[in-house]
């Protein structure tokens, strides 16, 4: 049985300040928002199918995804709406900035890179905050498999990374639980896969991304991912059939890798 579960922050943290930088904000239904100083001209945009588009304090050219912008005051304002891939939202872009990532509140996060600077519950949203940074990933689902106690704080948990073994995760839901703070409902392991052409769904991005860390094994898929052992092998077998990743064979022991066409 998988277990939906976030990650706990850090009860004690070292306070550090973030220096003014460019800010930028991506909400999980594809509005951005950007504000980008000390002269910034280049951005990527984050998503396609853009729409919307607003650019104050400059003027730009848009060349496939990037705008190449030409700044006549040190702030440039962005804002857009885009598609984003399901459960998925990934940045990269030629600068560093403070990024906040907006997801639903019913969102359990399976995967993020780098470690998050501050995590804040807000009304309708958990903002996901990186601080002085150019390229972020994180895959989350939504879910209604997690629970708060009658009159207690929901606390999400959060590591940096992928989340680890279900060994893990089973303590992790031990000690809350015996603090009385969480009630966990268990989902089904084995869900029906649809294998679509060129479609790659969240547990496909997290398997993926796991092998372009170097994690080169189904074994090592499973213990990086935390999925369950068949979910990682059809996964890892859509992958080699949509030639994301292929499979090598030496000496009796398979690995995968990513194809060079795809990293």
């Amino acid at each position: 049985m998988k277990i939906l579960l976030l990650l706990l922050l850090p009860l004690i943290t070292v306070p550090v300040i973030i220096s003014h930088s460019s800010i930028l904000n991506i909400y999980y239904n594809g509005t951005v928002e950007a504000e980008l100083t000390g002269k910034v001209n280049q951005f990527v945009l984050i998503g396609h199918n853009i729409t919307n588009l607003k650019v104050i304090g400059a003027k730009y050219n848009l060349s496939g995804n990037t705008l190449y912008l030409t700044p006549s005051n040190t702030t440039v304002f962005i804002y857009y709406n885009a598609i984003l891939p399901r459960g998925v939202i990934q940045i990269n872009e030629p600068y560093n900035a403070t990024i906040n990532i907006y997801i639903p509140l019913n969102s359990s996060i399976n995967y993020v890179s780098p470690q998050p600077y501050s995590f804040n519950v807000m009304s309708n949203y958990y903002n996901v905050t990186f601080a002085n940074v150019n390229s972020v990933i994180l895959l989350y689902a939504l879910s209604s498999h997690v629970t708060t106690a009658q009159n207690e704080l929901e606390i999400p948990i959060i590591i940096g990374g992928l989340i680890g073994s279900d060994a893990v995760l089973v303590s992790l839901i031990i000690f809350l639980v015996r603090r009385g703070n969480v009630r966990v409902v268990k989902e089904e392991e084995e869900e029906s896969v649809d294998f679509v052409p060129e479609v790659l769904d969240e547990r496909d991005t997290i398997v993926l991304e796991a092998i372009k860390m170097g994690t080169n094994t189904l074994a090592d898929i499973v213990r990086q991912t935390g999925l369950p052992k068949s979910t990682a092998y059809r996964r890892v077998k859509k992958l080699v059939k949509l030639g994301y990743i292929e499979e090598i064979r030496e000496e009796g022991k398979i690995r995968y890798v990513v194809k060079s066409d795809k990293k």
